[in-house]
């Protein structure tokens, strides 16, 4: 309803994804960046690294985000209607986009690779964006209290 307008972390509260994610006891994560607030479902990085294990988590996270962000450029390149404004109607977009998705998917599981993947330096060297902070500390402290869990896990590993 606010398309351009607002922060993505806005959006999420929002969406059927919050609903979902907040409702349910699930051991699911999602990662986001720094421009999001934690909670115990969505992994975000640490902004004051102190320790080998908050590193460790930090480069994982990182390196995990990479290849998100690649499939997204990877999808982009095979469907050029994702690289600029979609001109229909708001409501149809989201169709599109999982349609999109879904064929790449499908080419993909085809080994249909007909197109060269550019190599983008810039998503190697993602900076954090502004933060904009989930008001509830309970929430962020169980997040925080995860990723803590998940960062230990990934150093010992």
């Amino acid at each position: 309803t606010w398309p351009g307008s607002v922060h993505d972390s806005r959006i999420l509260r929002n969406s059927d994804v919050w609903r979902v994610m907040t409702g349910n006891d699930t051991n699911a994560v999602l990662l986001g960046d720094v421009g999001y607030g934690i909670t115990p479902w969505l992994m975000t990085p640490y902004q004051n690294v102190n320790t080998p294990e908050q590193r460790a988590y930090n480069n994982c996270i990182s390196r995990e985000r990479v290849i998100i962000e690649r499939c997204f450029g990877q999808v982009k390149q095979r469907f050029p209607i994702l690289q600029n404004k979609i001109r229909l109607a708001t409501d149809r977009i989201p169709t599109v986009i999982i349609s999109c998705f879904i064929l790449h998917n499908i080419a993909k599981h085809l080994q249909d690779d007909d197109y060269d993947v550019p190599h983008d330096p810039e998503l190697e060297n993602m900076q954090a964006e502004g933060v904009e902070q989930v008001n509830a500390a309970g929430v962020r402290q169980r997040g925080q209290e995860r990723r803590d869990t998940i960062a230990r896990i990934i150093h010992n590993w």
